[in-house]
């Protein structure tokens, strides 16, 4: 008997210098990260306002209306530009969806990166 695939949704923040191209880029990220982790993304929002949180307040009351814990997003610059406050967003975010956030770069990878990205050689 065949499984229900589990319903996520996408969420991605425009961040400064990224083009409709990074967007759409990152849109099919997402959708082939969830298909992996046998996600269904039903929909993917997208915050098009740098700083403004319209969409994510979306995703909330679409998670809770449609009963859907899990929500994708690309990095955890998407939650947060500096990763230890990216990582109590991380916190807080599954808290308020009640459920998982899943990030196609996990944070540990971010936060190891960061020290070699300045480093001379």
């Amino acid at each position: 008997m065949p499984t229900t695939p589990r319903r996520a949704f996408g969420y991605l923040r425009v961040l400064p210098g990224m083009g409709i191209d990074d967007v759409l880029r990152l849109q099919r990220d997402l959708v082939v990260f969830a298909e992996v982790q046998g996600l269904v993304l039903a929909d993917v929002f997208v915050e098009a306002q740098w700083q403004q949180l319209k969409a994510w307040q979306e995703v909330v009351v679409h998670c809770w209306a449609k009963n859907v814990s899990n929500v994708v997003m690309p990095s955890p610059e998407h939650l947060h530009q500096i990763p230890v406050l990216a990582e109590i967003m991380r916190d807080e975010v599954e808290r308020e969806i009640g459920g998982k956030l899943w990030l196609v770069e996990p944070l540990e990878e971010t936060a190891a990166a960061e020290p070699e990205a300045g480093r001379e050689r």
